[in-house]
């Protein structure tokens, strides 16, 4: 990791060493540091005044680092992680991303709603992810638990992605990008004002053909590991929203197919298989708050997702289709209540029917098609309760509580508490302490084979969390800041294979992660800024080995200037992982890739273009592999250069 830490050090100076005098101040660093944050309480303060360690990140950066997928803008957060196996991209953090685990560990919202699916708990954050980037004002992602006001799933953060409305996309736009492998994506978006509110209307198409990938682990009764073209992608996303003072309408449609090259679950390897995920939200929220906070909030929503695949499996190579299907409906009503100038008190309830919950599947062979049907349906009801109080000047104290029930079980508590000190406004220091949980979800507990019984046996995940957090601003500029943070969880959920092979899930004990996180800012005068955060993680299980996929060390630097003299602007991104073990055992070294991305962007034009360049010095880089996978790793693209030209009418 040492050589790791000198790299990225050494690119940081010779970056900042070209970084000279330049054009203007941008506005955007000016507003950047007061971004107020939504996702830590249910109502916005500033990132200061948050129960949490917060990372916002903005459409600003999404465009300045080229990042074409949530996962990658997540990437960019300290902390956090990313596994891509060909087929989705999955998240960790601080350390803990488990085999079988769909990021499910996390919660995610869209415009504060939740879009979680409800079959497998997943939050989607590669191109199945349902917004295009494009579309995404700002990410803002709170590490640690958030399950006393969230319920279920906010285990170790909580992802709140803000999408932009018609008033910040004024006008039409339209884009088209294209990259080395092929791959070609338009989108389209037009955002217009009314006496009585705005509409924005997007959309987006993606086609990605596929590359030719070498899979060393298949014999050469298989194709000698090579599979040609078995690595396409194809997405469509559609997004309406009504903004009208207290009332927000929101619409999203989208579907992603993926051609599957590294035949997980067994199949026929160098057949083609494809999955196809659908994911479409319908929601609606009202808001009357006075100028102090106080007030009403409502909002309620359906969910509608589909999974589909197809191919053949081993050993009998028959052709299996298998069809989830879920369908849920939420809402919650909060009330936000001040009391004078000590307090801010927050009361609400939230419920979530799952009216459908299904699993279909199709054996195809002689004698007919067999088909098997589980489905079952689930309801969740909680109420929570949050308040703030000034204790003492500089002083703030936080206390929540939350009661959760779901349909088979009794009621489940959860509390959290927080003390927030600010001495001078420079200095914010947070020691924050709370539990959270998260309940097996329907494809954990379904029957893992026709004619075996649900999986009643397993019980929820419980993590204990605390944190020490401080930021110090050290100058109008700089910002420097630093956590300690201890995660214990227990009765972990995990996939693990039975004596015939099958994959099932069990609670396999508990595991215990602690570390420190660093991070500095700076932003000049002359328009330059400089992003790093050292992570150092230790995870253990409770027989004291180490899990797979928990790096010791992530190292992020992000770096971005004005080129003097030019309408442009060049971005450089390093992302850092230290070492990691597989299921196997076997050792992933220390792994540096660098991205970057210059935005030309004339003023006055009505046209802007971007160019990237993905794992800049095209290394070879892989991912531990999940217990599906016959390959023990997964190796990840090479070099990929892709440009981006918009319009603006």
């Amino acid at each position: 990791m040492h050589t790791l830490f000198s790299r990225t050090l050494a690119a940081a100076a010779l970056l900042c060493a070209a970084l000279n005098s330049h054009a203007g101040d941008d506005p955007e660093l000016e507003q950047l540091l007061a971004t107020p944050v939504y996702a830590a309480s249910k109502y916005k303060q500033s990132a200061a005044e948050a129960p949490a360690a917060v990372t916002v990140l903005t459409q600003g950066d999404i465009r300045s680092f080229g990042w074409r997928t949530l996962g990658e803008v997540l990437g960019g957060v300290r902390g956090v992680f990313t596994r891509y196996d060909r087929t989705y991209t999955y998240l960790g953090v601080r350390g803990l991303s488990r085999p079988g685990d769909y990021s499910s560990r996390l919660l995610l919202l869209i415009d504060g709603v939740r879009a979680n699916d409800n079959i497998y708990d997943s939050v989607l954050v590669g191109r199945e992810f349902p917004i295009d980037v494009a579309l995404i004002e700002r990410v803002e992602f709170i590490p640690g638990p958030g399950s006393v006001i969230y319920g279920p799933n906010a285990v170790f953060g909580v992802i709140n992605v803000v999408t932009r409305n018609a008033a910040s996309l004024r006008g039409q736009s339209l884009a088209v990008s294209v990259d080395s492998q092929r791959a070609r994506k338009v989108q389209f978006s037009s955002g217009h004002e009314f006496a009585a509110g705005s509409l924005l209307v997007a959309a987006s198409a993606e086609n990605r053909p596929g590359t030719d990938l070498v899979i060393p682990e298949f014999d050469p009764g298989g194709g000698d590991g090579h599979v040609h073209g078995l690595d396409g992608e194809r997405d469509r996303k559609l997004q309406m929203r009504w903004s009208g003072g207290e009332l927000n309408l929101s619409a999203i449609v989208s579907e992603r197919s993926k051609t599957i090259p590294n035949a997980p679950f067994d199949l026929v390897f160098g057949d083609r298989s494809v999955w196809t995920d659908r994911m479409s939200l319908i929601s609606g929220s009202w808001q009357r708050l006075a100028a102090d906070g106080s007030g009403w909030s409502f909002q309620t929503g359906l969910g509608f997702y589909d999974y589909h695949d197809f191919g053949r499996y081993e050993p009998d190579r028959l052709l299996t289709t298998y069809q989830n299907q879920g369908r849920w409906w939420q809402a919650e009503l909060r009330r936000t209540i001040r009391m004078g100038d000590s307090q801010m008190l927050l009361l609400g309830a939230d419920v979530q029917r799952n009216y459908r919950q299904r699993v279909l599947s199709t054996v195809f062979d002689a004698g007919g098609p067999t088909v098997t049907d589980t489905g079952t349906d689930s309801s969740r009801y909680g109420f929570f309760v949050t308040n703030e109080i000034a204790v003492a000047p500089g002083w703030k104290l936080g206390l929540g509580a939350r009661l959760d029930r779901q349909t088979t079980d009794q009621w489940h508590g959860t509390p959290r508490l927080s003390l927030v000190w600010q001495p001078t406004q420079a200095w914010v220091v947070k020691a924050l302490a709370g539990e959270a949980y998260r309940e097996p979800n329907f494809y954990e507990r379904a029957p893992a084979a026709s004619g075996e019984a649900w999986n009643e046996t397993l019980r929820r995940e419980r993590v204990r969390s605390y944190e020490l957090a401080a930021d110090w601003r050290a100058d109008e500029r700089l910002r420097l800041s630093a956590s300690l943070f201890d995660n214990q969880v227990r009765d972990l959920i995990e996939q693990v294979p039975r004596d015939d092979g099958v994959l099932i899930y069990r609670n396999v004990g508990a595991a215990h992660a602690r570390g420190i996180e660093l991070e500095g800012e700076y932003l000049a005068a002359s328009g330059w800024r400089l992003r790093a955060s050292l992570s150092q993680q230790r995870v253990r299980l409770d027989d004291g080995s180490e899990p797979s996929n928990a790096p010791r060390t992530l190292l992020k630097l992000h770096a971005t200037t004005p080129l003097p003299g030019l309408p442009m602007r060049l971005g450089l991104e390093l992302q850092g992982t230290g070492t990691r073990y597989t299921l196997t055992g076997q050792r992933l070294g220390t792994q540096l890739v660098a991205n970057t991305t210059l935005v030309w962007d004339p003023p006055e034009r009505v046209w802007s273009l971007t160019g990237s360049v993905y794992n800049l010095a095209n290394r070879r880089v892989a991912d531990p592999a999940g217990p599906e996978f016959r390959s023990d790793r997964i190796e990840q693209d090479g070099r990929v250069v892709s440009l981006r030209w918009a319009l603006a009418f």
